[in-house]
């Protein structure tokens, strides 16, 4: 019993000392822990305003992407629908365009046709109006040459013209003769001589000069004197020769 109480109060040491031992290793351990602890914190409070500072311009970054990806959106749905609508304009300027074509190419048939009947003054001053035309788009040349025809025959419609020139009758060749003209419907015709005279109608659907000796060639002449001013105004009876025709150019009757 002794030895066994002996034994026991020599071992009871050294599990102490094992115990202490122990005890200062985790101690050691936690105060590192400890001062890791500080460490991070006194860290963290340092670079917190940095951080706070790179999530402000983070997130002012990420708005500014968003508005320019927002933008690009727009921009593209903006760009597709211009396009549409340019489109949808260019389909009725081609509609527009085609109307025009089936219209102008109506109104040169018929003034083409009304050409025919027009005295050979006028007629002459269309072929001039169609040379002087120069534009060099087509469809743009075509309206210019007959609204310059239509504004010359209403020039000419409204107002009393001499001219002298060879003709062509039916009795004779070519023979030089003033010519008197009324508008277009009505015209008259005398050589120097007075020997050949008649008067100019439209006939068959197109302008004839037809020699007529019921006519005076002295009224003719008085007629064209008076008008250039050699002699002082004064009645003269003309024969006018009526033809029912009904001609419709570009709508107007």
């Amino acid at each position: 019993m002794l030895v066994s109480f002996l034994c026991s109060a020599i071992t009871m040491p050294s599990a102490l000392a094992t115990n202490v031992i122990q005890i200062d290793r985790l101690t050691q351990q936690w105060l590192e822990t400890q001062r890791q602890s500080s460490h991070l914190l006194v860290d963290w409070q340092a670079n917190k305003p940095i951080l706070n500072q790179r999530l402000t311009l983070l997130s002012v970054e990420k708005k500014q992407l968003e508005d320019i990806l927002q933008y690009s959106t727009d921009s593209q749905e903006d760009v597709t629908k211009r396009r549409t609508e340019l489109l949808e304009q260019q389909s009725k300027l081609e509609q527009q365009q085609t109307a025009l074509m089936n219209k102008l190419s109506l109104l040169l048939n018929q003034v083409e046709h009304l050409s025919e009947l027009l005295p050979p003054l006028l007629k002459n001053v269309w072929l001039q109006q169609q040379d002087e035309s120069s534009d060099d788009n087509q469809t743009s040349k075509s309206l210019q040459a007959v609204l310059a025809k239509l504004n010359s025959l209403m020039d000419f419609q409204n107002r009393i013209s001499v001219h002298e020139g060879p003709i062509s009758v039916s009795t004779t060749d070519e023979v030089m003769v003033k010519q008197l003209y009324l508008g277009v419907s009505a015209a008259w015709f005398v050589s120097a001589d007075g020997k050949l005279k008649g008067r100019g109608q439209v006939q068959d659907n197109q302008w004839v000069w037809i020699e007529d000796e019921s006519i005076s060639a002295n009224e003719i002449k008085n007629a064209i004197d008076i008008f250039e001013k050699r002699k002082q105004a004064d009645f003269v009876e003309l024969p006018v020769n009526v033809v029912a025709s009904k001609v419709t150019v570009g709508g107007l009757q």
